[in-house]
């Protein structure tokens, strides 16, 4: 994790990223698989959506603008991370996800951290991240880049509680 970094996502990243989005349909989560699978079917296509995210453009009822990152390690796509101009309801500024095949690994508590300076760079001071009651392991990731709980909230959407953190920026 030495040269660990976050990249725009890029077609020179293209043959990792298929590998992370395949390594989700293998371990059967398909919440991640179905939000990349379009990189499966229209890589330049995936990027352009990602692009007009960024800029606002087309964005679905309830999405603000977003930038994403990959969390590049040897020249592997390990993760994603994307960090929103505005706080979400039940989402949050950052929401990430690493690969199954990387997890445990520390990983997790690296993104989060860089995202972190990400969001400084778009203004945001006091970053909202949460989580499902049952990760665990996300809630360590949070707790170790300093977040306080500020409490649950209930995602209708999703139908779950989520324990809601707040993340001074630039602390971390």
């Amino acid at each position: 994790m030495v040269d660990l970094f976050l990249a725009k996502p890029d077609i020179k990243y293209k043959k990792s990223f298929e590998y992370y989005v395949v390594a989700y349909k293998e371990a059967g989560e398909t919440e991640y698989f179905n939000m990349y699978k379009q990189a499966l079917e229209n890589f330049d296509g995936y990027l352009k959506y990602l692009n007009n995210w960024l800029k606002g453009i087309d964005l679905k009822d309830g999405f603000v603008k977003t930038s994403t990152f990959w969390l590049i390690d040897n020249n592997e796509v390990v993760g994603v991370t994307r960090v929103r101009h505005e706080e979400v309801e039940c989402a949050g500024h950052i929401g990430y996800d690493i690969a199954p095949v990387y997890r445990k690994r520390g990983y997790g508590t690296e993104i989060l951290k860089l995202a972190l300076k990400e969001a400084e760079k778009i203004g945001i001071k006091d970053a909202i991240v949460t989580c499902n009651l049952e990760n665990t392991a996300s809630r360590k990731i949070i707790e170790k880049n300093k977040g306080e709980l500020l409490g649950t909230v209930f995602d209708e959407e999703e139908n779950e509680n989520l324990y809601k953190y707040l993340i001074r920026v630039g602390s971390v």
